[in-house]
């Protein structure tokens, strides 16, 4: 294979796509074609005219649009389209069109894609990557308004796309205008030169559970309609052409995968017991509506995780009511078995407000303003989401409150504090809510790890959050290529730590989970039974795999390979004495890791 036909990007659902390559038309493709030219005086109002009929027929475009896929799409996800009539009707966008036409008597489709560049530009200069990825509105906006005004109909343009064989989308973005065509059952998977995690064509790829790898940066420029495709969302990565060795490979791991899910969904129906009879909690982690379909298909035992950021995202740059908030907890309770477990807003870092702070910037975003330090200086914002949870608490008392990123005794007695003002004034306009809500935080800094059982004292439960945490412990970023081998799950110091905080949970009579990555990764199941710990929670199809190795283990023996691991002093040596403990134990270890990681 030539490396030309290997790229590597961000993966989003992971699953493997194979099929053709259909290549979307690119917005810029319309914008390199616009025409420009000048009107006469007495023709300015006629070309005002033509702007705002466009922009009202683009209106009506999204709203037929958003009808069209309310049987597909939850209510968050349709948001999306709500933010984009919102930015038809900002003013200062129709104002500047307006003022261009009159100024400079120049026509409309030229006037009002010259205005959407300045904005564009405004936000490309921006050091945020979340609001950059908003980007993707403005374009999709933008195009649709020039496709009106030069009479050109892009629902159209999509509906005469055929699709009879499975289908790779290859394109700049995915834009919520592309929906329609995403629900052709022929579509196998997505690829964009464009894209993050928080994207739309992220949400969508998730939304829809399209295999999608994102941020490939010329893709399109790479592939020809028809060639086939590879897209693997497991390793972020796309094969152009392979080779028919390369296809087969690829096909035996999509049907390896799904013929071990399948064996693994019969696991779901039945209890998450040791051998020796000890109970081990299995819950899901997740942030699109959608997803709480797939826990309850696996059978998770609650709600682990609930990340409440989706809700801010999909109204994005403005913020999220009360009653918004409300809607979506209410959809949890009414559809989860089991508790349900919400994280306030964690946005921050590379998902940084900017929009909502105004013109405050930051040097080093993630170590900075983010998770609750922002929510105790907003909190305005704060409030508004602690009275939606404490709502949705009277409907059910499975409801649980999480905060993220608490570094100590002295942060978590403010925020502590800060909810019962809120919970105070609820009671003061008589605002049912469940007086006994349970509370926890996040453990993943460095600071609160080292201090469990000082933490423990203050709160209902633990959540340990191991993406984080290993960073912050290790001081390494996990996506940078240069350093990322330095990134040890199992790093002597780490699994030192996880220990106290699990001891630290049980000394103190609390329970104690973990979210990140760890929990729903079979490699570190054995070990973390061992080090104490009996509440996962992960990603929902992540749960059979985990019930699998959970099942196959005695408690007693995964103590010992704990206590074996405390013993060793590197990385390699606790790599590879668990790998041996997990053929050794988990017979299927072997075809159960291969097929899904």
């Amino acid at each position: 294979m030539s490396p030309e036909t290997l790229m590597r990007g961000t993966g989003v659902v992971p699953d493997v796509g194979l099929g053709r390559v259909v290549l979307l038309n690119n917005s810029q493709v319309i914008r390199e074609l616009i025409p420009f030219y000048c009107v006469l005086e007495e023709d300015i109002q006629t070309e005002l005219d033509r702007f705002l009929q466009a922009v009202k027929t683009t209106k009506q475009e999204i709203e037929e649009l958003k009808r069209s896929m309310s049987e597909k799409l939850s209510a968050s996800n349709l948001a999306i389209f709500d933010a984009h009539l919102l930015v038809l009707d900002d003013t200062l966008l129709m104002n500047r069109t307006i003022e261009h036409i009159k100024k400079h008597k120049h026509n409309a489709e030229h006037a009002f894609n010259t205005t959407m560049n300045e904005l564009l530009k405004q936000f490309s200069g921006i050091d945020d990557a979340y609001l950059k990825d908003k980007t993707e509105d403005l374009h999709d906006i933008s195009s649709r308004v020039v496709h009106n005004l030069m009479h050109k109909d892009k629902l159209k343009e999509i509906d005469s796309i055929v699709i009879t064989e499975p289908t790779v989308l290859v394109a700049q973005v995915i834009h919520p205008s592309d929906l329609k065509l995403l629900s052709n059952p022929n579509i196998v998977g997505i690829a964009t030169d464009l894209g993050g995690k928080t994207t739309h064509t992220a949400i969508i790829a998730k939304a829809l559970g399209l295999p999608a790898v994102v941020g490939l940066h010329d893709v399109t420029r790479n592939t020809d309609e028809g060639d086939m495709i590879i897209v693997d969302g497991v390793e972020g990565q796309v094969l152009i052409r392979p080779t028919e060795r390369e296809i087969s490979q690829y096909r035996q791991k999509h049907d390896m995968r799904v013929q071990l899910m399948s064996e693994l969904k019969l696991l779901s129906d039945l209890n998450s017991v040791t051998l020796d009879g000890v109970p081990v909690s299995l819950l899901a982690n997740i942030e699109l509506e959608e997803e709480v379909e797939k826990a309850r298909f696996f059978n998770a035992d609650g709600i682990g995780l609930y990340r409440s950021e989706f809700i801010f995202l999909t109204v994005a740059p403005n913020l999220p009511t009360e009653e918004q908030h409300l809607d979506v907890y209410k959809n949890l309770v009414e559809n989860v078995k089991g508790e349900i477990v919400i994280r306030t807003l964690d946005l921050g870092g590379e998902k940084f407000f900017h929009e909502v702070l105004e013109t405050f910037s930051q040097q080093n975003p993630v170590l900075g303003l983010r998770a609750v330090r922002f929510c105790m200086k907003r909190k305005d914002i704060f409030r508004t989401q602690l009275r939606a949870i404490l709502r949705a608490s009277a409907l059910s008392d499975q409801v649980r409150l999480m905060f993220p990123l608490i570094s100590g005794t002295d942060e978590l007695e403010s925020v502590l504090d800060f909810l019962e003002t809120v919970k105070s004034e609820l009671d003061a306009e008589r605002i049912p809510f469940n007086h006994n809500l349970k509370t926890g935080i996040m453990i993943e800094v460095p600071s609160a790890a080292a201090i469990p059982d000082l933490l423990a004292q203050r709160v209902d439960f633990l959540s340990v959050g191991t993406n984080d945490l290993i960073q912050y412990f290790l001081a390494i970023d996990r996506t940078n290529d240069e350093i990322n081998y330095l990134y040890q799950p199992l790093h002597p110091g780490l699994i030192r730590v996880l220990r106290d905080i699990f001891e630290a949970g049980s000394e103190h009579d609390i329970r104690v989970s973990l979210c990140g990555e760890m929990a729903g990764n079979p490699s570190f199941t054995l070990l973390l039974l061992g080090l104490g710990l009996r509440e996962f929670s992960m990603t929902p199809s992540s749960i059979p795999v985990i019930k699998k190795i959970v099942s196959s283990v005695s408690t007693d023996i995964c103590r010992k390979i704990a206590a074996e691991t405390l013993k060793m002093d590197t990385s390699m040596a606790i790599e590879a004495y668990i790998a041996e403990m997990n053929s050794k134990f988990v017979p299927e270890f072997g075809r159960i890791f291969k097929s899904l990681f």
